[in-house]
């Protein structure tokens, strides 16, 4: 998780990043996702532009096509209601 929180605070110095779900909580199965959460107030308002920065984290990182990560990215006010959903599933990184 080190090199993913790495990667995202080179493009969004001010990102807290979160592991999320099923990881976080410790009752994930061999199939699970890993739920990252990347909360900037310097999240772009457009989904092009997210998805972009996801993939260029992607990129950094040097992932393969399919791989268990799946990047949130939201904005300080969209990321709450995923923090209450999540409850005590939820470990900060960054």
């Amino acid at each position: 998780m080190g090199r993913i929180a790495k990667a995202i605070k080179e493009l969004l110095p001010d990102a807290e990043v979160y592991v999320i779900g099923s990881v976080a909580r410790g009752n994930y199965i061999a199939a699970s996702d890993v739920d990252v959460l990347i909360v900037s107030a310097h999240t772009p308002e457009d989904l092009r532009s997210r998805n972009r920065i996801k993939a260029m984290v992607e990129e950094r990182l040097k992932l393969p096509y399919y791989h268990p990560f799946e990047l949130h990215l939201l904005k300080p006010g969209e990321a709450q209601q995923y923090l209450r959903r999540a409850k005590e599933g939820i470990v900060r990184i960054t």
